[in-house]
């Protein structure tokens, strides 16, 4: 390994590994670990590599902490940085490799959405690269693979990885499929090919089987979320992907992709044909797809991330051309980092220290808008509610081992990591499926709530607000136990209110839904 692509990786893990111990987890983040605390062969929402990630990173959820919970993440985006050198480098040259690595470590998406934060694309973009690669070496016309048989069984393994981190991993078949299709149809003879496909289908399986047990909920979930029937065009959910996409990925990233890619087809001797037509149709399609979609749809512009990394493995062979070889960093690959470095310093700097309010001021939901506050201030609650919840069994207000409701899958997934889990208590989330997500499944691993006892129900004002009728018929009465404020800098920014919920009648289901899934 060359000695600047050691120390850019040294560099880059070292820096994440300080974001993951600064911040508090995100809203999605806090709630992939609860996928962890009980594996499945599949989710409500995802599949399962995401809870094997944080596994791995905890030990067998036997080390605490943001940094621990985000480590398989942190160590997925290193190998990503040495395999897109790998395929930089077979591509055209080392400086194609190291152009690659640095790309890679200034993209918004990449190493801090997938590389730094716990998501099921930390694990997808590992597996999606890897295929990449292995498909790199199966299609290089110069150096004909002395084993591609094995290649092709690898990438349909790596493919079923991918697939079983995040479904959009589908999308590598349909690109290397295409590519076969249109310009390597020698490879159909090839029964290895046909062996790959049916691994992965093999290895993705479990996603079936536990949805054919689950009436295909994950199916009905997701079909709401992207159907396009009985839907008029959103204008604005294009935009935000549309614009959102750019931003993830870094906006002089997307500039440099597009020209590196307008140089490659003006250049086509730079990079073999074959991976010139392979790296297009691994990118396009995804982005185009998610494009159509979001006309109808509410998209999150993360989905597209990992189509974009075939494009900058092109950009990277046009600049290592372009650009004058005797610059190890040169201007338009050291811009994207200093921008990314700039934004990362801000956003820590305006999560942990802005003395200002951004959201609403209103008490009643103080902060609603403020989106930062997703990612601070749950520590700081839960020596707050231990005091309350000691008081309220000194004082004889609260039964013994009370539970903490929830009717939302965040804030629950905070609140059982940062309240109910340091503090030996049970969260339980009681609502709509579409409300309480994997919650669901995980209510069903307590013990039934006994007729008679109590519970607590905590909710920020920037979310939400308190129990709706649906559950609040389930108990006696409600009253407010302690309303604990929140401070950033010394500006009072939101409020957690702690509500008592007293003498349970009993009725709750087993699972926690109220109402299925309309």
């Amino acid at each position: 390994m060359p000695k600047k692509l050691l120390y850019l990786l040294l560099i880059s893990t070292a820096v994440r590994c300080l974001l993951a111990y600064w911040l508090e987890f995100g809203n999605d983040e806090v709630y992939y670990w609860t996928y962890a605390r009980h594996l499945q062969w599949n989710y409500f929402d995802h599949p399962p590599m995401v809870a094997l990630l944080v596994r791995l990173g905890t030990l067998g959820m036997h080390l605490r902490g943001e940094l621990f919970v985000r480590a398989g993440a942190i160590a997925c985006a290193g190998l990503n940085t040495w395999l897109v050198f790998l395929i930089g480098k077979r591509l055209r040259d080392e400086r194609a490799g190291w152009f690659a690595a640095l790309l890679y470590n200034s993209s918004f998406y990449c190493i801090i959405i997938a590389g730094t934060f716990i998501l099921p694309d930390s694990a997808q973009v590992l597996w999606w690269v890897l295929a990449i690669y292995l498909m790199t070496l199966v299609t290089d016309e110069k150096q004909v693979a002395p084993r591609k048989g094995l290649l092709l069984l690898l990438t349909g393994t790596a493919i079923g990885l991918c697939i079983m981190s995040k479904v959009h991993g589908v999308f590598l078949w349909l690109g290397f499929g295409l590519y076969i299709l249109l310009y390597d149809r020698k490879l159909l003879k090839e029964p290895a090919l046909y062996a790959a496909a049916a691994i992965t289908a093999l290895i993705v399986s479990p996603i079936l089987f536990w949805n054919m047990q689950n009436h295909f909920i994950t199916y009905s979930f997701h079909n709401s979320r992207v159907g396009f029937l009985d839907k008029k065009l959103d204008w604005d959910a294009f935009l935000q992907q549309f614009l959102g996409s750019i931003l993830y990925n870094n906006p002089v990233n997307v500039i440099l992709y597009a020209l590196g890619i307008w140089g490659i087809l003006r250049t086509p001797d730079l990079v073999q044909p074959s991976f010139r037509r392979l790296y297009l149709l691994l990118g396009l399609p995804l982005i185009l797809v998610l494009l159509v979609m979001s006309l109808f749809n509410d998209t999150l512009p993360h989905w597209s991330g990992p189509a974009y990394i075939s494009l900058m493995l092109l950009a990277a062979v046009y600049y290592s051309w372009r650009l004058d070889s005797r610059r190890l960093l040169p201007g338009p690959i050291l811009a994207p980092l200093l921008l990314l470095g700039f934004a990362a310093t801000l956003g820590v700097a305006v999560i942990r220290w802005l003395p200002l309010q951004l959201g609403k001021t209103d008490q009643r939901v103080l902060g609603d808008g403020d989106v930062t506050l997703d990612m601070s201030g749950w520590h700081a609650l839960q020596p707050a509610f231990d005091s309350v919840y000691r008081r309220d069994l000194r004082d004889g207000r609260i039964s013994q081992d009370p539970r903490i409701l929830s009717d939302k899958w965040f804030p629950a997934a905070n609140l059982d990591y940062y309240v109910a889990t340091p503090t030996g208590l049970s969260l339980f989330a009681a609502g709509r499926l579409v409300d309480i997500h994997h919650y669901a499944w995980l209510n069903r691993e307590l013990p039934p709530m006994q007729a008679g006892s109590d519970a607590y129900f905590i909710y920020p004002s920037n979310y939400f607000g308190p129990p709706k009728k649906p559950l609040l018929d389930y108990f006696e009465r409600m009253d407010t136990a302690a309303l604990v404020p929140q401070y950033r800098a010394g500006v009072h920014v939101r409020n957690f209110v702690i509500l008592r919920l007293i003498h349970y009648k009993g009725g709750i289901p087993a699972d926690g839904i109220l109402e299925p899934m309309p």
